[in-house]
């Protein structure tokens, strides 16, 4: 078992390496890795506070715009409670570490300690004040779990040297505290003695990851972690791309266009931003940064095949060797494609469409009367066609405007004369 501190998780970039050998640790199975709860909530509550000191900096800057812009309005941050942040940051650390309790013995012992100036437990501020009764808390909690778990050995992960000390040697009582454990509870001042003694750096390229991330798995999990992804952005930026007539998407049919809620259904791998790789368990990890194109339909009545396309960009865990299934560990906000990937969009099902409909509009333009129609509005002069144009490409983004503007063409049409209809339309 290996239990962190505070101060390590803290420390600990969760984008960083060390991060990332803690969840391979964890994924190979071999090792725990937990901290106790007072330690997860210490971070969290400093967060929490973080959060707020900033939030209010930045009302503070809003107030000041608002009064040097009186002829708009400019709207304050929302102010998330700090019960959501801190269940945030429990979910963010939750991913390198789960959480173990503490008895309310190890509790009392730990007030007791703070009470009596017992090490871990000090005084400061010249002996007016004591203080230490969390780290006690921390350091028992790992104590315990050694002696309710003689099979196992502990690795204790704080840089708290001045009051745990460097792990050679233990403050007064606290080298008692693992009397008979000595050769299976340690103590590391930083995580770089977990990793040197758990895994081994592998050389890694995006060719190492390519086969196992461009699988019909991995884009079932990317869907469904976008599908998660969507709780926390409420709108997302993408491109809207029109399809011709055989489902492909032209770079000149482009237009920005906002989704909210993002609903994904197609996706395909781009490319392998970057990657890094260890050995741990006898099975070699990789953490990659990988770029993909997502789609979602966004019919118009016009351009039934239309989608809106989105780049993004998922931070996932896997191995090659171990049969674990890969995990998304951070993904960035989504946004649009760019021309250059319109060739790499996502295949669609291919959908043949109404056999009727489709004969009954071929039925239409052969039609001579209809044609004859056509041909009679082609010859009528008019000076600019600017405002029918905007209204007509107003229709393709309405779909009140085009049910209004076809109610009007189909009543236009039912008034003409037409001698012989011939074959129903």
């Amino acid at each position: 078992m290996i239990i962190l501190d505070a101060n390590i998780l803290k420390g600990t970039s969760l984008r960083g390496p060390a991060a990332d050998v803690l969840r391979a640790i964890r994924a190979a199975g071999g090792e725990r890795v937990a901290a106790p709860w007072i330690a997860v909530e210490e971070v969290a509550a400093q967060q929490a506070l973080a959060y707020q000191e900033k939030h209010d900096v930045a009302m503070d800057a809003v107030n000041k715009l608002r009064r040097a812009t009186p002829w708009e309005h400019v709207p304050h941050p929302k102010r998330w409670s700090a019960e959501h942040v801190r269940a945030h940051w429990r979910q963010r650390y939750a991913s390198i570490a789960e959480v173990i309790e503490t008895s309310p013995e190890g509790y009392r012992q730990a007030m007791f300690r703070e009470t009596n100036l017992i090490a871990p437990c000090k005084s400061v501020n010249s002996g007016k004040n004591k203080t230490g009764a969390r780290d006690a808390a921390i350091w028992l909690t790992a104590v315990e779990y050694a002696r309710t778990h003689p099979e196992e050995t502990v690795y204790f992960v704080s840089d708290n040297t001045m009051d745990f000390g460097d792990g050679t040697s233990f403050p007064v009582p606290m080298g008692k505290d693992i009397d008979g454990m000595e050769d299976r509870f340690f103590l590391f001042t930083s995580l770089d003695g977990i990793v040197t003694k758990f895994a081994r750096e592998l050389e890694a390229s995006a060719e190492d990851v390519q086969g196992l991330l461009d699988t019909k798995e991995t884009r079932a999990t990317i869907l469904e972690a976008a599908r998660a992804a969507a709780k926390r952005y409420r709108t997302i930026h993408g491109l809207r791309v029109t399809l011709s007539a055989d489902a492909i998407a032209s770079t000149d049919r482009l237009f920005p266009e906002a989704a909210s809620p993002w609903r994904p259904t197609e996706v395909t791998l781009d490319k392998v931003l970057e990657v890094s790789g260890r050995e741990v368990g006898g099975h070699h990890w990789f953490t990659a940064w990988a770029r993909w194109v997502l789609t979602e339909n966004k019919p118009r009545p016009a351009f039934p095949t239309d989608r809106l396309a989105y780049a993004w960009e998922t931070r996932i865990l896997l191995s090659t060797t171990a049969d674990k299934a890969l995990t998304v560990l951070d993904f960035r906000r989504p946004g649009p494609i760019s021309p250059e990937d319109v060739p790499r969009l996502p295949e669609v099902p291919h959908t043949a469409g109404d056999p009727k409909a489709i004969a009954a509009a071929r039925r239409l333009f052969e039609n001579p009367e209809f044609r004859a129609a056509l041909e009679g509005m082609a010859a009528v002069s008019v000076r600019d066609l600017t405002s029918m144009r905007a209204v007509i490409d107003q229709m393709f983004n309405h779909r009140e405007m085009a049910s209004e503007v076809t109610d009007r063409l189909s009543e236009t049409l039912r008034t003409l004369q037409i001698e012989d209809p011939g074959e129903d339309i």
